[in-house]
Formats: structure tokens, sequence, C-alpha cells
């Protein structure tokens, strides 16, 4: 859980400096409009302007950056991890659970500050210090032992929590998964690309929809009720399942394109017009149908209709 996200999350600033030191990144704090209280009013001048090592800078998947079959650049945290660590340098009586010699000059000075900002502000209740807070039900931890030993199912698909079901495949390892998502990993690209076609098409979300409880902003839960639908386990020996898994590869392709010509139309390409347009376009293209034929056919034939 990487929340306070004021505390992880950031955004890259020109270094004043004349002369700045190398493999580094000078950060603000990111501020967002889903910040609550005390964390969207608190004072974080003690980490602007901070130069931090390269390698405590990670990229980070959330749900602002996930499209219907595809994602927008991820966002940046700063961690308390070291490029290519197989785990956390945890320590019990360290501070903020967290063993310094760990990290890097630059992040232990930081993650000693953000330590002292959450132990400051966060409820009189919570007893958990702030990798507890980062680390919470291994969350962070599990996804750097995959990241050790892909091999076995070296694909990651990732999905909304709520709303209208949206996935997408990663192709990149080293990015990180925020728990407003979820992540599962597949044995190859082919599998991906079937449950890509099945999680993001219409007919799964009229399916899915009965079951899920009504939020302020829609649909909630998703995680609790996609799985109870009869969605056959991938076969790659069964035609049906290899109709599907073509179908999502396409409209992985055909979304990509879309998006291309989106950036190209917009300065700013928001999750908001990405998602409305890769949905409307996927209901009126080749692409979209074929997805949503295999799926009704495939989800039919799983529930003997």
């Amino acid at each position: 859980m990487i929340v306070p996200r004021c505390l992880f999350f950031v955004e890259e600033t020109e270094n004043p400096a004349i002369m700045r030191a190398g493999q580094t990144a000078t950060v603000n704090p990111r501020r967002g409009s889903q910040d609550k209280e005390p964390w969207r009013s608190l004072d974080l001048s003690a980490i602007t302007g901070q130069t931090i090592e390269n390698e405590h800078v990670y990229d980070v998947h959330l749900g602002e950056t996930l499209v219907p079959y595809a994602t927008l650049s991820p966002l940046k945290a700063v961690l308390p991890l070291k490029a290519g660590a197989s785990d956390i340098p945890a320590a019990p009586d360290g501070v903020g659970g967290i063993r310094l010699g760990g990290l890097e000059r630059r992040m232990r000075a930081r993650w000693q500050t953000v330590s002292h900002l959450w132990d400051t502000n966060k409820a009189a209740a919570n007893k958990m210090d702030l990798l507890g807070q980062l680390d919470y039900y291994g969350k962070l931890s599990s996804q750097l032992a995959w990241r050790q030993n892909p091999a076995d199912r070296p694909v990651r698909l990732v999905y909304s929590k709520s709303g209208e079901p949206t996935a997408a495949i990663l192709h990149d390892e080293r990015v990180f998964i925020d728990y407003t998502l979820f992540w599962m990993s597949c044995r190859d690209m082919q599998e991906a690309q079937y449950l890509l076609a099945v999680v993001n098409s219409r007919t799964l979300y009229e399916s899915v929809a009965l079951l899920m409880p009504k939020g302020q902003f829609g649909a909630r839960h998703l995680e609790k009720h996609l799985w109870k639908l009869p969605i056959p386990e991938f076969d790659p020996g069964d035609p049906l399942h290899a109709e599907v898994s073509a179908a999502g590869e396409a409209s992985a392709e055909g979304a990509a394109r879309q998006l291309a010509r989106l950036r190209e139309k917009r300065d700013r390409v928001t999750v908001t017009i990405a998602r409305r347009e890769l949905r409307k376009w996927l209901r009126t293209s080749p692409e979209g149908h074929a997805v949503e034929n295999a799926v009704k056919k495939l989800l039919d034939h799983a529930s003997g209709h």
C-alpha cells in the first residue's frame, strides 16, 4: 500500500545546482486530489526539491494509469529499495522498520524524514511503522519475490479493482503495482492475451455487474466477484480458447494504435479520455466485435448454454 501517497509519489523537477550529482533525480512530492487529511494539507517542505539516487526511484502503476488493453505512463515513487534487490532491507529495530545501511546516503536521509512525518501524523490507533504501512499484507515484498524468479509465470496481467473491468499486460518486470490494482502472473503471453480479452469484454462486465455492489463512483470490489464467473482455465489446445487469445492480441495491438493517435491529437491524454475513447473504439471496431463474439461463446459454453 503505497500510502500516504504524498510521502512516496514524486514528480521530477529541475535541479538549480550548477553541478548536479550524477545518477540522481531532484523531486517534489506529488499531491493528488484524493489525498486525505492530515496528508492533504501537511507541510512537505522537508522533502520538496530533494535530490535522490536514481536507484530508489521506481515506476508504479495505479488505477489512474490503466486503460483497456494498455497502460498510460506510470507514476514515480521513491521507495526504500535498491535496484535489483531481492528483498526490502527490513529491520524491526530500524528507523521506520528499515535498516538504513541498506539504502544510499540521500535516501537514508529522506527515509528518516518521511518516517518521522508518518509517526507524527498517523492516526493514534495505528501502531504500524512506515514500512509496515508500505508493505501491508506483503503487497510490495510479493512483487519483489516475483521479480527474482518469474521464469515459471513470466507475464503479468494487471486489472482494476472497481468500476468497469479493465486489464492490460505488463511488459516491464521492474514496474510496481499499487494496491488500487490487482495483478496475476500467467504462464505465457497466449494465456495473458486470453485473460486480457475476457476481462476487458463488455460481455464479462454485463455478467459481473449483477454481482457487484455499487458505491459513490460505480461498481466496487470487482476482485471479489470477477473470478466467480465460469471462466475456464486457459487451454492452448482448445480452439475456442485460442480464438479468445487471438482476439485479445488483436485488440491490444489496435488499442496501442488508437492510443498513439490520441497522443498525436492532444497535448495531454488523461485516463478518463483514454478509457472513453478506447471503449468507444472497441464498441465499433472489428477487433472489439471479435472479442465480444469469442468471449460470449466461451462463457456460454462454460455455463452449459
